[in-house]
C-alpha cells in the first residue's frame, strides 16, 4: 500500500522492528501493537495518518506510549 516505505519506516519509528511485526504480512497492526505494549487504536491512527500525508509528531507520540 506504501511502495515508497513510509509504513515500514512508521514501524522503525514506533520502535517495532521484529520480525513478527515488521516483516510478517499475517500479523495485524492491533497485534503488534499488543506485543509490544502500545495503545491498539493510537497505533491504528498513526498508521490512518499515512493516507493523508501523516503522521504527526502526536500521533507517534501517541503510538509510542507504553501501556499496562
Amino acid at each position: 500500500m506504501f511502495p515508497e516505505g513510509d509504513a515500514a519506516r512508521l514501524l522503525s519509528q514506533l520502535h517495532m522492528p521484529c520480525a513478527h511485526c515488521g516483516g510478517a504480512f499475517h500479523e495485524p497492526l492491533t497485534m503488534a501493537a499488543k506485543r509490544h505494549r502500545r495503545d491498539p487504536r493510537a497505533v491504528i491512527e498513526a498508521f490512518r495518518a499515512l493516507e493523508r500525508g501523516g503522521p504527526t509528531d502526536a500521533e507517534v507520540q501517541a503510538g509510542l506510549a507504553r501501556v499496562a
